[in-house]
């Protein structure tokens, strides 16, 4: 596999204690150079090599033996602030460790999760926002300290019920399954953050169902990927049933899967170490569309799990709680072009 496709760090040494307050990770990248906008297209890319320095502070109620829930912020100390209360009021933090992954914050991150004891990850770059990074370099640490089983929690995701966190994990565990996920749902009125009744990503790309009409509906319910010819991505994968009635008999099961939504994957962390972790080289778009088809690839399976449990996700709250957000940058071109250069060949044959 390519350097610049895995993550360098998993090959490092173990960092040691003594080394928490300040390591660097090295890492070799590519992004987009130029492109020739003819048929077939011509695309060029860089090289670079990018340096993420760190700090990590783990909390005394650290325990290998359980999962790591690795949650990667930056600001937005409020969503964070509500996510946590989530997690404890649904007794999450008895049954995993809690990560929070700092990604550049200028608010007062550190202090919050250290009075909360837990642990706590500084990331700082000045390659931008890494999404493959900020979860790699975590899930090589927990991999150190003995952990088996790691979960991508995005920020904006909270908890339903503990006993559809403990019935996922059973399911992921009962099926030997590499990688895991659930059903997806668009928070009730009473789960709203900021009491806010439209989000900002529910305006802006979903305005037709303003006014709450996407509340209590699916948000990710398995994947579905659709013929795109003529795009940069010549099978582009959906939200499989979005704004659905959750118990809409094709998404309240469990199945096997080509894709799963980053924003909850259950891992089981040797094998995410073995396959290279997220693509560093697709910092902000399809890294989970890449590696989802990697395991698939390999010959094994991505597992679905949406049978009569679910949990909550506002979907983009974090980002566009942010004001250098842009869904539409020269990173998301170059995610677009490059993950089409990868596996455009490919699908075909993966899904028909």
């Amino acid at each position: 596999m390519l350097s610049y496709y895995r993550c360098s760090f998993f090959e490092a040494e173990k960092v040691s204690e003594d080394k928490y307050n300040s390591f660097s990770v090295q890492q070799e990248q590519i992004k987009l150079n130029h492109i020739i906008r003819k048929q077939p297209l011509q695309a060029a890319f860089v090289k670079t090599e990018e340096q993420y320095d760190c700090s990590f502070n783990l909390s005394r109620k650290f325990s290998p033996d359980k999962p790591a829930i690795i949650i990667p912020i930056r600001d937005n100390l409020k969503l964070l602030q509500f996510t946590i209360s989530n997690l404890k009021k649904n007794n999450i933090i008895s049954h995993a460790n809690i990560i929070v992954v700092d990604d550049r914050s200028r608010e007062p991150i550190s202090n919050f999760v250290k009075k909360e004891e837990l642990s706590y990850l500084r990331v700082d770059t000045e390659s931008g926002f890494n999404f493959s990074m900020l979860n790699n370099i975590p899930s090589k640490l927990c991999f150190d300290l003995g952990v088996d089983t790691v979960i991508f929690w995005n920020s904006d995701l909270w908890c339903a019920k503990e006993e559809y966190f403990i019935e996922l994990l059973n399911r992921h565990y009962i099926n030997k399954s590499k990688l895991s996920g659930s059903k997806l749902i668009y928070p009730p009125k009473n789960y709203s953050f900021n009491n806010e009744k439209d989000t900002d990503n529910i305006r802006v790309h979903f305005p037709e169902l303003k006014g709450g009409k996407w509340r209590n509906t699916i948000q990710f319910g398995g994947d579905y990927w659709i013929h795109t010819p003529g795009s940069y991505v010549e099978y582009t994968p959906i939200h499989h049933k979005r704004f659905s009635n959750p118990f809409n008999v094709i998404v309240n099961c469990d199945r096997g899967a080509l894709s799963l939504t980053g924003a909850l994957h259950v891992w089981d962390l040797k094998y995410f170490i073995e396959l290279g972790g997220l693509n560093p080289s697709l910092p902000k778009i399809y890294q989970d569309n890449d590696i989802c088809l990697r395991v698939v690839e390999s010959g094994e399976d991505v597992n679905y799990f949406g049978k009569d449990i679910h949990f909550f996700h506002d979907e983009s709250l974090a980002k566009f709680n942010l004001p250098d957000y842009n869904k539409q940058d020269d990173q998301n071109f170059s995610d677009h072009i490059l993950f089409g250069k990868i596996w455009n060949k490919k699908l075909k044959e993966l899904i028909l």
